[in-house]
């Protein structure tokens, strides 16, 4: 929760990514309340008031992924309605041109896009497939297992690219960007 909120506020991507493992630890821990306080919930060194509030924030979390049954994989309501609602916003970006910085690093990231999607097979939006590999690769990284020197290449492409997006998102919340076709 306090990494979550941290996250939300400064960097939408590592927030998306950072839920996605809270997902992925929760089942790990069968969904089951009293593993999750003893793995997780008991290794914050906060006051007993906040890590109540971290329990509950852990509760709700479980409740949503068992009445969503997302207990055994994909992500929750509110995050599947988080990433489309991005990637709105990166095509009003792209629509309006309101950052060239932000259109070039697409355009220099576009190929390995359509690359990726075409290799997953399925037809997932532009922001959906950047997040998506980056998940899989932070896997990877969690896991020690080896990541080839061009995955790697392909790995700070897309982080760089998620990273500006990132930026211009937070302007955008802080009031500091708009954009017309975005409402």
């Amino acid at each position: 929760m306090i990494v979550a909120e941290e996250k939300r506020k400064n960097n939408i991507s590592e927030y998306i990514l950072y839920m996605w493992q809270i997902e992925d630890a929760i089942r790990a821990l069968d969904v089951n309340m009293e593993k999750i306080t003893d793995v997780l919930i008991n290794n914050y060194k906060v006051s007993d008031e906040k890590r109540e509030q971290i329990s509950t924030w852990f509760s709700n979390l479980t409740l949503m992924m068992t009445k969503e049954q997302k207990t055994q994989t994909g992500h929750l309501q509110f995050l599947e309605n988080l990433v489309n609602d991005l990637n709105r916003f990166h095509l009003a970006l792209l629509n309006e041109q309101a950052d060239m910085e932000y259109t070039r690093i697409y355009n220099e990231i576009k190929p390995d896009l359509e690359l990726v999607r075409s290799k997953s097979g399925q037809n997932h939006h532009d922001i959906e497939v950047a997040l998506n590999t980056l998940y899989i690769l932070l896997m990877l990284k969690i896991k020690n297992q080896a990541i080839e020197e061009d995955t790697q290449k392909a790995v700070w492409k897309f982080g760089n690219f998620m990273g500006y997006f990132s930026k211009l998102y937070k302007a955008f919340e802080q009031g500091n960007l708009t954009l017309e076709s975005y409402s």
